[in-house]
């Protein structure tokens, strides 16, 4: 490999991709790359103040402490946006049974549900986009801040309810709740200008009231130009990321990082990137069905200037303790470090160095295990980012001795948090550590229950153990999601940093090598085959079809699952390529679950996003906004994907339904009760589900 190229891949992020999609991406391969492109100067950077207080009047909303102090405008209304018609809560004894069955962690707040009237939201008329687009468009002119480069599309936030069966929408189709505005960006090359430094969107809520508002973006000079890498050769390097055998489409955007890239230095400079995702065929060895499966989006730069571009060289020492230091050179100082290894104390720093102890979770079968050794080779990375938001990436291997990892009970009583791993370290680092950053801010309210990464990383974190609150011979197959802190249920809010596709999630094995990420996976419950192990030609490869209905919630001995994030492409699509739509696909998982979060789209996540929704849930910028909210706010604040989200509702009268889709985090505002599907008749059972129109992903 060649040591330029090796040096400036970011981190792969990777998502899943539809066939059309992948049928656009493909054409951008064979498109003519050229020689030299454009180089642009940051004019300005977002907002005055004089500009932010001009917005707001015209749109009406309140001008205080809209402003960032990179220069980013954002405002969000937690009562008018993704909002429904407000209910009063009726007398119910289903209700009461599912309040007094729902364990409390905020003594300050009664469990209050969150109502779903059929009647009420077939009368809901969003505001015509006419309108929306007129409105947006005037209000920016006037505060002169039209964004150059951009042209607006409009969309909305929609809602469906299915029935249990998934065979019937109750409100008649998708209905629109609100009317977004959101702006495209186009270098005048006809490159996408992509990111969360190239946002601008307004939401206006059915009554016409701005229910948020999303302004970071920047004036731009082009100022010479720079030589490109020729894509060919990019892409030959790209898939070295990758097991063999994985097929690599590119296309150059320029990456528009956020305004702010850190405290010492502001973004000065855009380049051109290459935007990438592999694709790759599993086959199950039961069945013979071949998969295609697909990465997230990754980026790298288009050129290897060292003007511009840094370059990274790792020095490291292994054994029972890990150091590494990494020299860099080029780009624009000052730098920052992500690290990544087997421990979750690898993190961001400004130091060029770290030191760590290598670790790998095991169970005493595993040990055992004649072939279970802890003397292997660690694999670590850093990511170098620059003062312009430029990365170098650098992987290292040496011999360790890793520290077995026995996790001990923790109590149910502290609101926690936790998250699953797989591309550790060589994927979505950087995503990993911005969620646990900001979910462990002081304050907070939110204790770390578990971070798992790379093959440590399991299939059975997703399933309840039988018997529950058990450790079963092999719980990467069968299941410890409820056995002491090991698995998804034991925290009240878990992110999934994976990659996924329509009907499932990928993960690793105990002992698998880094560089066969993934080797693992788990498809959805009513798949013939939901566990499959050594698929991508690790060891020998198995399947299982494990029953993990009902496995998610806070219901079982050790759990308290409410919320589970799914930063994974497609998961949450409305339909699958069965023809199955999200109530059939991943309902049956359902066991008190209270809101599934993912994405409708591809996406990618490398920070803003995983560390945005952090903020958002916690209220550590603003006011805290619900799950939904924060999930569908970040998304769209970064263009990691189209925001969609589920969850179960339950008919306590005719056409009136109580769910958790305005849910807070415990401490930050109301939380709605447990409901437990299988706890119902299946005709009072439905599942509400809320997406996007607006592709906010659109590379591929």
């Amino acid at each position: 490999m060649a040591p330029r190229i090796t040096r400036l891949l970011s981190s792969a992020l990777l998502v899943g991709l539809s066939l059309a999609q992948a049928a656009a991406g493909q054409s951008e391969v064979k498109k003519k790359v050229p020689e030299r492109l454009p180089v642009y100067e940051v004019v300005k950077r977002g907002a005055t103040s004089a500009e932010a207080e001009a917005l707001a009047k015209q749109l009406g909303i309140p001008s205080k402490d809209i402003l960032s102090e990179s220069g980013a405008i954002a405002f969000i209304d937690p009562t008018r946006f993704l909002s429904l018609p407000e209910q009063k809560i009726p007398e119910s004894k289903r209700l009461e049974e599912a309040i007094e069955t729902t364990s409390n962690k905020d003594s300050s707040r009664k469990i209050t549900p969150s109502i779903l009237n059929v009647s009420a939201l077939r009368k809901l008329h969003a505001l015509p986009e006419e309108s929306a687009m007129s409105k947006a468009a005037a209000a920016f002119k006037e505060a002169k801040l039209t964004p150059q480069f951009g042209k607006a599309i409009v969309g909305h936030d929609q809602l469906s309810l299915y029935s249990f069966d998934g065979k019937r929408n109750i409100l008649g189709g998708a209905l629109p709740i609100d009317t977004q505005v959101t702006y495209r960006f186009t270098e005048p090359g006809g490159y996408p200008l992509y990111g969360p430094g190239a946002q601008t969107q307004v939401t206006f809520d059915a009554a016409g009231h701005v229910s948020r508002l999303f302004y970071a973006t920047r004036t731009l000079r082009a100022t010479g130009s720079v030589h490109v890498i020729p894509q060919e050769e990019a892409n030959e390097h790209i898939a070295r990321l990758f097991p063999p055998n994985t097929r690599i489409m590119s296309r150059l955007v320029y990456f528009a990082p956020p305004l702010s890239n850190s405290q010492e230095g502001r973004v000065g400079t855009l380049i051109p990137w290459y935007a990438y995702i592999g694709i790759r065929h599993l086959t199950n060895p039961r069945t013979g069905v071949t998969a295609e499966v697909k990465s997230k989006i990754g980026f790298m730069p288009a050129t290897d200037d060292r003007h511009l571009v840094p370059l990274a060289r790792i020095s490291a020492e292994g054994g029972s303790h890990v150091h590494a230091t990494v020299s860099v050179e080029g780009g624009r100082p000052p730098y920052r470090y992500i690290w990544g290894g087997s421990s979750s104390a690898t993190h961001e720093t400004t130091e060029p160095s770290i030191d760590y102890t290598p670790q790998i979770r095991v169970t005493e079968s595993l040990l055992r295990d004649p072939a279970f050794n802890l003397h292997r080779d660690e694999t670590l990375s850093v990511t170098v980012i620059d003062a312009n938001g430029i990365s170098a990436h650098e992987i290292f291997t040496v011999p360790a001795e890793l520290q077995p990892v026995f996790p001990e009970p923790r109590g149910k009583s502290d609101p926690s948090f936790g998250s699953e791993n797989p591309g550790d370290p060589l994927h979505w680092v950087a995503a990993r550590i911005a969620w646990n950053a900001e979910m462990s801010t002081p304050g907070g309210g939110a204790t770390l229950s578990f971070d798992w990464l790379g093959d440590n990383a399991w299939p059975g974190d997703f399933i309840r153990p039988t018997p529950a609150g058990t450790l079963v011979p092999t719980p990467w197959v069968y299941g410890d999601a409820d056995f002491s802190n090991w698995g998804v249920d034991t925290a009240d809010i878990v992110l999934d940093n994976a990659d996924g596709w329509s009907d499932g999630t990928v993960l690793m094995q105990p002992g698998a090598p880094a560089a066969d990420y993934a080797t693992a996976s788990i498809s959805t419950p009513v798949s013939a085959q939901t566990v499959s192990i050594n698929g991508n030609g690790y060891g020998t490869p198995a399947s299982y079809s494990v029953n993990y209905n009902g496995s998610w919630g806070p219901i079982g001995p050790n759990d308290t699952l409410e919320w589970l994030l799914l930063d994974d492409c497609d998961m949450l699509d409305l339909v699958d390529g069965s023809g199955l739509n999200v109530a059939q696909r991943w309902g049956p998982a359902f066991g008190g679950l209270h809101v599934l979060t993912g994405f409708a789209s591809l996406g990618y996540g490398d920070g803003p996003f995983e560390g945005g929704v952090a903020d958002n849930v916690l209220g550590i910028h603003g006011p805290a906004q619900t799950i939904v909210q924060s999930w569908f706010n970040s998304a769209a604040a970064t263009s990691a994907g189209t925001a969609a989200a589920m969850g179960p509702a339950i008919e306590i009268m005719p056409d009136i339904f109580i769910c958790d889709s305005g849910d807070f985090f415990w401490g930050k505002g109301p939380v709605g009760p447990t409901l437990v599907p299988a706890s119902y008749p299946p005709a009072e059972v439905a599942f509400w589900y809320m997406s996007e129109t607006t592709p906010m992903e659109y590379l591929f």
